[in-house]
């Protein structure tokens, strides 16, 4: 997480303000800097700190205080959406590949969301699509009812905004549980 507010920096940035190559930085200074300065992004391949701190440890100053509250505007990678929404990192990407959740903006070579945005989208909860099931479920009833139309698969793709693929499917699954059980009849 990248707090509200608080630029963060790389190990990269780091050796560069000390006028080093990366490679002698992290030979001389990452094990003092990293057992002093938390990184912001744990288990991350790239890490991150905040600038504040990285300036006050350089500075031989304490250490500011990192915020304690969480703030609207504090920035998640993948992996935090992820805890808080419930699903995979793969997931959250996907979710803002098709507009599901904000795309986000980029930094350092990754997407980062905002609590807000996150937290919007977990409040809503999963309402994209109906679960296989349920939605199996409650075609096969529909198809079952006396005065019902017989949906095509072009039909029920447009309807549930699915492929015509995953409509076939679904009609084969649904009409399959309609003659298995007789609980779908109306």
């Amino acid at each position: 997480m990248i707090p509200q507010g608080r630029p963060a920096v790389t190990e990269a940035d780091l050796a560069a303000v000390r006028g080093r190559d990366i490679k002698t930085w992290r030979t001389r200074d990452a094990e003092a800097f990293r057992a002093r300065v938390p990184v912001l992004n744990p288990g991350e391949r790239l890490r991150l700190y905040d600038r504040a701190q990285a300036e006050a440890y350089y500075a031989g100053r304490p250490l500011p205080a990192l915020p304690s509250e969480p703030h609207p505007d504090d920035l998640l990678s993948d992996q935090e959406a992820a805890d808080v929404l419930g699903i995979s990192r793969h997931t959250v990407r996907a979710y803002a590949s098709t507009g599901y959740l904000p795309p986000g903006q980029e930094l350092y070579g990754r997407r980062w969301w905002t609590r807000r945005d996150v937290d919007a989208r977990h409040a809503a909860g999963d309402r994209r699509s109906t679960p296989r099931e349920t939605a199996v479920r409650d075609l096969a009833a529909e198809l079952t009812h006396p005065d019902s139309h017989q949906p095509s698969a072009a039909d029920l793709a447009a309807r549930d905004r699915i492929s015509t693929r995953t409509a076939r499917r679904r009609l084969t699954a649904a009409r399959q549980l309609g003659d298995d059980h007789p609980d779908t009849k109306a």
